[in-house]
């Protein structure tokens, strides 16, 4: 959804975008995606999905395959080296939201999967991955000797694909195929990360909670989450179902590229603990690039922006989960400081600043960043009123 006008008394859009519940540009991506092939030197992409616009009125499938083929074209383009990790975001369907369950012989979306197989294969995944992204946007393999990636399909746990009301346990059976191969990881001594565009907390409660089970019982092996679907810079924490003051695991909700709404594009790079022996492969920091598209549009010259390094900017040794569990410790020891202040303004891609965030919404922050499954009653007791 592009913004080219408004009511009158209202400035238009600039030409390079506009944070008024507008998407960004093709010409503003394009630019963004070859700053960072020139720039940047990284061995793969995690890629969590949402390509289509935000016009979810006025699509159509034709129209849905147009923007897959599009964008895709543009990435193998503009890496022509590199392997992307692909999975699949909400908006991809038409209608938006709303992918069929196995059982559902009236409406299937196999013309989805079907060119999703052929696009990330054409982005680098191996053709052994093309059975279950046909079969349902999933798979699995290796990108590293030691590390495993598991592509999900979240839509499928979300309360917004009302097909889910026939079955909202896990129609696809994903989790008992993520927990297979899983077992296998620790069987083989593999390292695994995982990438879906939902992050867990925002799906339905059933699939929710048997997520943060598998989350804490593969806590060893399991050394990094990827999630999209929110536009903002967050985090989230696993905390160990018995010791809940204990934290297992990380989850990444990276910044989006979009603008919708209220946001600076921007994208993270992440430092990874290298490929030797026993790597752990856990996220050892990362960094996140935003254009200021206020100044891009008044000048009309890309202005990019390296926005904060984690580790520098939050005064972290490391980011494990204890150092982020320590690092929200601090946040709740001094809630309207300036340190809280900057996670807000990072949430925005420092479109806003802390100024906007009044103490509620530095507590719903926070409470966000400490809960890991949906409907859980008492993540936050622990975060004062």
């Amino acid at each position: 959804m592009l913004c080219l006008s408004l009511v009158p008394g209202h400035v238009g859009a600039g030409f390079w975008g506009d944070v008024r519940n507008c998407d960004l540009p093709y010409w503003t991506a394009e630019v963004i995606l070859k700053y960072a092939s020139e720039l940047e030197k990284v061995d793969f992409v995690y890629y969590t999905g949402d390509l289509p616009p935000h016009n979810v009125w006025n699509q159509s499938q034709e129209q849905q395959l147009y923007s897959l083929k599009t964008i895709n074209q543009l990435l193998a383009k503009t890496f022509p080296n590199i392997t992307f990790y692909s999975a699949v975001g909400n908006h991809e369907a038409a209608p938006c939201n709303l992918f069929p369950t196995p059982n559902i012989q009236s409406s299937n979306i196999s013309w989805l999967y079907h060119a999703l197989a052929d696009s990330w294969i054409n982005l680098g995944l191996p053709d052994d991955t093309r059975e279950t992204i046909e079969r349902g946007a999933f798979y699995t393999t290796v990108v590293r000797p030691g590390l495993r990636v598991i592509s999900l399909n979240m839509n499928y746990c979300s309360a917004e694909n009302f097909w889910l009301f026939i079955n909202s346990t896990d129609p696809l059976d994903q989790l008992q195929w993520m927990i297979n191969w899983l077992q296998h990881a620790e069987d083989h001594g593999e390292k695994v990360h995982i990438i879906g565009h939902i992050p867990p907390k925002a799906c339905l409660a059933s699939f929710s909670w048997n997520f943060h089970k598998i989350v804490n019982r593969y806590e060893n092996t399991i050394t990094g989450q990827f999630y999209g679907h929110t536009h903002n810079d967050e985090f989230f924490i696993n905390y160990d179902e018995l010791d809940p003051k204990r934290p297992v695991s990380m989850g990444y909700i990276t910044p989006s590229l979009t603008t919708f709404s209220n946001l600076n594009p921007g994208y993270r790079v992440y430092k990874i603990d290298g490929y030797y022996p026993d790597s752990s492969y856990w996220v050892l920091d990362h960094r996140t690039v935003i254009m200021n598209l206020t100044a891009t549009n008044l000048y009309n010259r890309t202005i990019f922006v390296d926005e904060y390094d984690a580790r520098y900017a939050y005064q972290m040794e490391n980011l494990f989960p204890d150092d982020w569990h320590g690092f929200v410790q601090r946040l709740e020891n001094d809630m309207d400081g300036p340190l809280m202040s900057l996670v807000y303004q990072y949430y925005t891609k420092s479109y806003a600043n802390g100024t906007q965030c009044d103490h509620n919404c530095r507590r719903g922050l926070l409470c966000d960043f400490v809960t890991s499954r949906a409907e859980d009653p008492h993540s936050c007791d622990a975060i004062p009123n």
